[in-house]
């Protein structure tokens, strides 16, 4: 294989990509900072933080203390100077946000549990057309579209490879709306979203190995994080958690019997949707299976599921969790639950958006 080496463009765009992330997560720092924090020289920094304050991505936010010598200045990443438009499947609404997570307008719209790709994409694209039309930004400040979507997703080539909540398999859908468009379409699952958007959640900021659980009436699925990376597996297949087998004899929409989600759904209905024992041992085992497998020191569970338990049912859940995982008294192991499904999607649109556009790889 012939060796592949970066264009000076390339490299230059890396470096400002790079130096904008490492300001993003550790906002405010100064110059200095950034210096003696990247393997970037003095004169490539300077000269990508004017860039970066020309285009209004990064603010001078003014003078800090001085350790000795002059005075630094502090510098933090601005949200504002971009917006995109984020579609969630979960709420079916589309928003029209900056990377720092403010909303600039949303519209509902309500699609069929089974909708055809070419419904899909006319649908969204007239009322992104509508809200562009109000005129809320420039055009220029827009990067993009970013999509929550259920199933199992190459988020690479924006491709839905299958959805049984959508009824597709092996949809283009980023390249159909791209074409449509004419922006940048970034597409991802809806619990590796969530779990991205964990950052707001102030327990979960210094966390770098956690799992969030999406426990919901459209699925159930946990999304691994390591290192504030999301985990995809070899065929994007990572995390089908409410696919794992039971004894039960129940079928699933995926075609098989059995499966967790299944079972708990099945369960649910003849219980007249009231949380019982029997759903929480089977979701503590699945959950459980999940951490014993990844090792992981913090979870968040998240959802339908988790909105209607009763505070006393999700100290029960938390006990049956501990209860199972291998060797609990060996393990530093955090669990939480979230009322925040919305707010998680938002925010974490946000980050895989600010990731996608402004690219490392």
């Amino acid at each position: 294989m012939e060796p592949s080496f970066l264009s000076h463009s390339d490299a230059a765009q890396r470096n400002r990509n790079s130096i904008l992330h490492f300001i993003k997560r550790n906002q405010p720092l100064s110059r200095t900072d950034i210096w003696e924090g990247m393997p970037i020289s003095r004169a490539s920094v300077t000269q990508v933080i004017r860039q970066l304050e020309e285009s209004k991505l990064v603010l001078d936010v003014g003078v800090g203390d001085s350790t000795g010598g002059r005075k630094p200045r502090y510098l933090t990443f601005n949200g504002a100077a971009k917006k995109f438009y984020a579609f969630d499947w979960m709420s079916q609404r589309l928003f029209l946000l900056d990377l720092d997570g403010h909303i600039l307008c949303e519209k509902s719209i309500q699609f069929d549990r089974v909708i055809k790709p070419a419904a899909f994409v006319s649908a969204l694209s007239a009322a992104i057309r509508e809200i562009a039309a109000q005129k809320l930004c420039p055009e220029a400040d827009i990067i993009g579209l970013c999509l929550s979507l259920p199933g199992i997703v190459d988020f690479r080539s924006g491709k839905v490879i299958y959805a049984v909540e959508l009824g597709w398999q092996s949809v283009p859908i980023g390249d159909s709306l791209q074409e449509a468009l004419g922006m940048n379409v970034y597409v991802e699952r809806l619990s590796n979203v969530m779990a991205l958007g964990c950052n707001r959640l102030e327990h979960a900021q210094q966390a770098t190995h956690f799992q969030l659980f999406l426990l919901s009436s459209g699925g159930i699925g946990v999304s691994s994080v390591f290192h504030h990376n999301c985990q995809h597996g070899a065929n994007y297949m990572h995390g089908e958690l409410g696919h794992i087998k039971t004894d039960e004899d129940i079928l699933c929409s995926c075609g098989q019997r059995g499966c967790l989600e299944a079972v708990i759904a099945d369960r649910l209905l003849h219980s007249g949707g009231v949380m019982t024992q029997e759903v929480l041992n089977y979701l503590s085992t699945g959950i459980a299976t999940a951490i014993n497998i990844c090792d992981i020191g913090y979870a968040v569970m998240v959802g339908s599921y988790v909105d209607q338990m009763t505070p006393a049912q999700r100290d029960e859940l938390s006990r049956l969790i501990r209860d199972k995982v291998t060797g609990p008294h060996l393990r530093e192991l955090e669990l939480f639950f979230s009322d925040q499904t919305q707010e998680l999607t938002l925010s974490g649109m946000c980050a895989y958006t600010f990731d996608r556009y402004f690219s490392v790889d």
